[in-house]
């Protein structure tokens, strides 16, 4: 009587040595929103708002991980109206604006986070004696 003997062998890729590791997408975090003037510097209450200076919308965001960095878009409204930036590192960004008579709010759509400028135009005036 003979013996069979049979072999079964397997063979497989190996992904896990060939695969490059996962990549972790990292996006940024609004922390802050405010009005500016266009430097850069605070509008503070009381400050003469001028229509012949130019201001700007302040975004700072922070990193929320330490994955590898991709850019992220942060949205905010100003007044109502939907806009958004783009970061690629963590810090701060400017955008110029245009202030408009009345009220001016500006808010991160993420974080609820908003800043509130009130601007009055002055219009052309006589002095009277």
């Amino acid at each position: 009587m003979g013996m069979c003997l049979c072999f079964i062998i397997s063979c497989s890729k190996n992904d896990d040595a060939t695969a490059p590791p996962p990549i972790e997408v990292e996006s940024f975090d609004p922390v802050d929103i405010k009005f500016v003037h266009d430097d850069g510097t605070d509008i503070i209450a009381g400050d003469c708002i001028s229509p012949n200076e130019a201001y700007a919308i302040q975004i700072t965001t922070t990193r929320n991980s330490n994955g590898t960095t991709s850019v992220s878009k942060v949205e905010y409204t100003i007044n109502g109206a939907l806009y958004s930036m783009s970061f690629s590192e963590a810090g701060t960004k400017r955008n110029p604006i245009t202030l408009v008579d009345g009220g001016n709010i500006a808010e991160l759509t993420v974080t609820a986070k908003a800043d509130e400028v009130f601007y009055v135009i002055q219009d052309d005036f006589e002095l009277v004696d």
